[in-house]
């Protein structure tokens, strides 16, 4: 009896255990070579283009919830981590603003179960996007897109630059409520790195996160450079560890291509190792972006002008 009990329980360990490993603790998959991106060409391009550049970088955080840090980061534990969906404002002297990432709609922060979403805050990013003369965002998830989608308008969607898989029909951009003749033309490629202003350049990550993804490097005004990660890296330790998001997430909930995840994870590295004064700015990683150790630079809060 003994024997068969202590059986069933190695049996029911193993159940459960490997199960558990396999989707919320493994990383594997991480040994592949790193996309062919060098801070020489990031910088050519951001310099290509004349004009103001950026001069800060803004945030606001209209949603957020708190989730099992296993669930983003495989491996790095049970504790839950603050899981911001930011919107980013950068000012240019002279000239409109730049915006990256939308937001996220009200409907969307109840969908995916945010802990809190707050209208007041949700209403300044969409003040801030109707007075931006660029609105870019890193791919086509509801939470970087949707309240861009929510808002809507011609002027609105002249600003917006997205790539052909950011848009219907792709599979997310086609869930997304557009109004009837607001899907704008794509304006932006999905080979290569390009200019979109002064500063500012688009490097297309076609296939990984999602169709859609992809990071933008700025130089601002002042010389310091940031590489927005967008889901590609959702929190630093994505990148600093290279760790990639748990096989449950990456299978079921939000479908990505673990291999080119972490190729273009080893750029951000490679980068990074390239030129220690780049800041990674991670997808949802509000806590380390506004850490003072981190010295991010970044500024909490859009400083708005008067309509």
């Amino acid at each position: 009896m003994t024997k068969r009990f202590n059986l069933f329980l190695v049996i029911a360990a193993l159940l459960i255990a490997l199960p558990y490993y396999w989707f919320l603790l493994d990383n594997s998959g991480s040994q592949v070579p790193a996309k062919p991106v060098s801070m020489a060409q990031l910088r050519a391009l951001a310099q290509s283009m004349p004009g103001a550049r950026p001069h800060a970088i803004e945030i606001e955080v209209p949603a957020f919830q708190r989730l099992p840090g296993n669930l983003l980061v495989a491996g790095s534990g049970i504790k839950r981590k603050l899981v911001a969906y930011m919107a980013f404002r950068l000012p240019v002297a002279g000239g409109k603003p730049i915006m990256m990432e939308s937001g996220l709609a009200a409907s969307d922060a109840q969908a995916i179960g945010a802990e809190q979403f707050k209208p007041d805050v949700a209403a300044r990013v969409n003040r801030a996007l109707g007075q931006a003369g660029l609105i870019l965002v890193t791919h086509e998830h509801p939470d970087h897109l949707g309240a861009l989608v929510a808002h809507g308008g011609t002027a609105l969607m002249q600003a917006a630059r997205l790539n052909p898989n950011q848009l219907p029909p792709s599979l997310w951009a086609a869930r997304l409520p557009w109004r009837s003749g607001e899907v704008p033309p794509p304006r932006l490629g999905i080979s290569a790195p390009q200019a979109v202003a002064p500063g500012v350049v688009v490097i297309p990550a076609p296939g990984s996160h999602t169709p859609g993804s992809q990071m933008i490097y700025v130089q601002l005004a002042n010389g310091r450079e940031y590489l927005f990660a967008g889901d590609i890296a959702s929190f630093a330790q994505n990148w600093q560890d290279l760790r990639g998001r748990s096989r449950l997430i990456e299978t079921w909930f939000a479908p990505q291509n673990r291999a080119e995840v972490f190729a273009w994870l080893h750029m951000v590295r490679a980068l990074k190792a390239d030129t220690p004064g780049l800041t990674i700015v991670p997808g949802h990683d509000y806590e380390w972006l506004q850490d003072p150790f981190n010295h991010t630079g970044v500024t909490i809060g859009f400083k708005l002008t008067e309509p």
